[in-house]
């Protein structure tokens, strides 16, 4: 089977960014995040471009299924930003399911800190923040990692989402199926023991994560938050953050991930979309 994996379409997210000049541009740089100092623009023109030319790769390609990672938009609180992605959403062909995950933008009022008004809201919209979804020889285990993230005003919403993780990694074990975890933030980018950071899932959360991982045969967990592409390995695991549709903050240009299991073999990548990394600063805005 072959399934797409795409993440940070974060409509807005480019105007959020430009007008910045190179001041603006080297304290970010100094941040390790590397945006373009490009006129002021307003909407999200941009960001939904490129958001149309990976729904135009979906349809061509004909994946089993999309996955869609969060930051769908850029402010939480924008409705035509969450108009405009949904309007794109609905040209990807009725043959081909689409399966949503939240990011911070989109479940969280400020873009940090999940409440459970936020979580309603986004629940309304978009239906399940977490669940599970069985494809061929796979189950695809779809967590809301923003409230892995900061649980602080939704610790109940932490507990329900571990238990219901150890439980469908032991059925998906008992039923012989291939467990793959998919939520927006990564449990770690480079090793599993790293320190805490804003691109990251907390080591608490992170072990306990990871023991269910180990313990259950799973291969391959998805992420993206980060703006850019990161393989890492953990034992027999690869936690896989996928660069954005969007807005890239680093050298890898806007893409999507295509993943395919054939014969057991488990296989991806990263395929780019647009006309690639610097494409910011040659179009101004």
């Amino acid at each position: 089977m072959r399934f797409v994996f795409m993440a940070d379409m974060q409509l807005g997210m480019y105007a959020t960014f430009s007008g910045l000049n190179e001041a603006g541009v080297a304290a970010y740089a100094a941040r390790d995040l590397r945006v373009w100092a490009v006129p002021p623009a307003e909407g999200f023109e941009w960001d939904a471009r490129r958001y149309e030319e990976a729904v135009a790769v979906v349809n061509a390609m004909r994946p089993d299924l999309v996955m869609i990672g969060g930051d769908m938009i850029d402010d939480p609180n924008a409705e035509d930003q969450y108009d405009e992605f949904m309007r794109i959403s609905q040209t990807v062909d009725d043959d081909i399911p689409v399966h949503w995950l939240p990011g911070n933008h989109d479940v969280a009022p400020d873009t940090v800190v999940p409440t459970p008004e936020s979580v309603d809201t986004y629940r309304a919209a978009f239906g399940p923040d977490y669940y599970a979804v069985d494809h061929g020889p796979v189950r695809f285990i779809c967590l809301n990692t923003p409230v892995i993230d900061h649980p602080e005003y939704v610790p109940d919403e932490l507990t329900a989402q571990l238990e219901f993780l150890e439980a469908q990694l032991a059925e998906a074990t008992a039923r012989g199926l291939e467990p793959i975890i998919a939520g927006h933030h990564p449990l770690f980018l480079e090793s599993a023991d790293e320190p805490d950071s804003y691109w990251n899932l907390p080591n608490p959360q992170r072990k306990r994560i990871l023991e269910l991982a180990h313990g259950n045969g799973v291969r391959l967990i998805l992420g993206a938050h980060w703006h850019r592409n990161r393989i890492a390995v953990d034992g027999d695991l690869e936690m896989v953050t996928t660069g954005p549709v969007g807005y890239p903050l680093g050298q890898d240009p806007s893409g999507l991930r295509v993943v395919e299991i054939r014969d057991g073999v488990l296989s991806h990548r990263y395929e780019p979309i647009g006309d690639g990394y610097g494409s910011h600063a040659r179009e101004g805005g």
